[in-house]
């Protein structure tokens, strides 16, 4: 309950304080900080989807979206938009988004994990990059012409970063089993064995019979797409599969 007042108040302050005009860039910054605690980016209203990934590609920035492109720039409600971008293209894509709660949400993850492209920035600063650095040059070098003016994943780097995210940055949230003898923790917001059945094929994916968390580790790790263990130990916090294996 108190989450949820919490909430709508920040709602609240967000929808008084936009049409402020008056408001000079320190006092914008701090009431963003208020109702956009986590630091979440957006894609303003008046740029759109399409019109975001226009602005890159016209910028000359490579960058992919990871996941869920299919129906771009359609979004569905309640879910954001992946990207890898390269680290020179980040100045371009925060010059291009905004911090105020307002649009399609949108993750930005950068090479390196550095000028705010990490995972989760607000918590562990540009530590910790979503992918390997090696894994998301390859998905960079690697991308194919979306159906739009945005870049996605070759096949085989779709199919492999998709289970990577499934197992690395959500764990239980993912709805997979932990292993064969357990069942979901949790109900996930995506069918990733579906998914990740329908898009082996494709990708010259021989997959495990069973799509687990403990599985498709051992299936990343023979691919060479397992993060070294200082990087799985820092994404620990936010991944409660990780955290309770040994």
């Amino acid at each position: 309950m108190k989450h949820l007042v919490r909430r709508r108040a920040r709602q609240a302050m967000r929808v008084a304080l936009e049409p402020v005009r008056l408001l000079g860039p320190g006092a914008r910054r701090w009431t963003e900080a208020r109702v956009n605690a986590r630091g979440k980016r957006y894609i303003p209203p008046g740029l759109g989807v399409r019109g975001f990934f226009a602005a890159l590609e016209a910028a000359g920035v490579a960058h992919v979206v990871l996941r869920w492109f299919e129906e771009l720039p359609h979004v569905a409600r309640g879910h954001d938009v992946d990207i890898l971008v390269s680290d020179e293209g980040m100045a371009v894509v925060d010059g291009l988004l905004s911090y105020w709660p307002r649009g399609q949400q949108i993750d930005v993850f950068s090479v390196s994990g550095a000028n705010g492209g990490g995972f989760r920035p607000d918590l562990l600063g540009d530590s910790v990059p979503g992918f390997p650095p090696a894994i998301a040059a390859e998905i960079l070098e690697t991308r194919r012409a979306g159906h739009g003016p945005w870049g996605i994943p070759a096949p085989r780097q779709h199919a492999l970063g998709l289970a990577y995210h499934a197992v690395y940055l959500k764990g239980y949230q993912s709805g997979l089993p932990p292993d064969g003898k357990r069942p979901p923790r949790q109900k996930g917001s995506r069918d990733y064995d579906s998914v990740l059945r329908q898009l082996a094929p494709g990708a010259g994916l021989d997959l495990p019979d069973e799509i687990t968390l403990e599985s498709l580790d051992g299936y990343l790790a023979a691919q060479g797409w397992r993060p070294e263990r200082a990087h799985l130990e820092a994404l620990k916090p936010f991944n409660r599969w990780l955290s309770e294996r040994p």
